[in-house]
Order: C-alpha cells, then sequence, then structure tokens
C-alpha cells in the first residue's frame, strides 16, 4: 500500500477529467491502489482484528465488539473512522461506468484515508510487539 501511495502522489487529488484521459499507466495504478486499499482493510478487519482476538482468548462476537476491543487496545482510534473507512471500501468496490466524478470522489476521499489504514497496521505491528514479541509479515 505505501508503494501505491508513492506512485500516484502526483496525481492526487483526481479530477472526472484525470480520469477521462487516456493514460492507461494511471488507471493501473489506480486500480492497484483500489485493489489494495480494499485488500488491506478487509484483511486487517476480517483476520488480524479477529486473530488477535484469538490469541488472547477472546471472541468478537459482532463486528461492533470487535472494533470496540481494538479501541480499547488503541489500536484504533475510533470504531467510527473504522466504519468510514468500510464505506469507502464499499463504495470502490461498485462500478460507475459513466459517473468519473463519483469515481474521482471516492479514489480521492480512500487516498485522503489510506494513511490511517496504514497507521493501524503499524499499531497493531506495535501492540503485537510489545506483548508477544511478533512482527507482522510483508513490506507493503
Amino acid at each position: 500500500m505505501k508503494a501505491s501511495l508513492s506512485r500516484l502522489e502526483q496525481h492526487f487529488p483526481l479530477t472526472a477529467q484525470t480520469l477521462k484521459s487516456e493514460d492507461e499507466a494511471l488507471f493501473e495504478k489506480l486500480d492497484a491502489f483500489r485493489v489494495r486499499f480494499a485488500g488491506l482493510q478487509d484483511c486487517i478487519g476480517n483476520k488480524l482484528f479477529r486473530n488477535l482476538l484469538r490469541m488472547e482468548d477472546e471472541e468478537g462476537l459482532n463486528m461492533a465488539d470487535t472494533l470496540s476491543r481494538m479501541e480499547k487496545r488503541h489500536i484504533l482510534s475510533s470504531a467510527d473512522s473504522w466504519r468510514k473507512m468500510r464505506e469507502i471500501r464499499n463504495v470502490l468496490s461498485q462500478d460507475y461506468p459513466e459517473a468519473e466524478s463519483q469515481r474521482a470522489d471516492a479514489l480521492n476521499i480512500a487516498w485522503a484515508v489510506a494513511p490511517e489504514l496504514i497507521k493501524i497496521t503499524d499499531q497493531i505491528e506495535a501492540y503485537l510487539l510489545k506483548l508477544y514479541n511478533l512482527k507482522l509479515g510483508g513490506d507493503d
């Protein structure tokens, strides 16, 4: 995700006109960003949070409970910010073939919150390292 952000930095904020261009390389980078954002958000919410609770012999009964527990561990700044990231992820998965302005808006919002998503992975890693001397794998 970090590499995707650095490759796209010069293109943000996006406009509908940008998305109407014929720049195939840009479209590939934007698609990679969209997929990475959605994948990271899914992985954190569906895997990391739940597995962390299992490691600590806790079970999240539902996502609200899981998010509350992540807030208590100072992994999330707020459950509401996580829910907003989930909404952004859902919007990015929708296809608006004729609406470049909607796609540009969704990508701009995702771009703005992507550092927070990366920060969450850093906070999970710091938590695991401090309590269990474990480090998350991967560079991106």
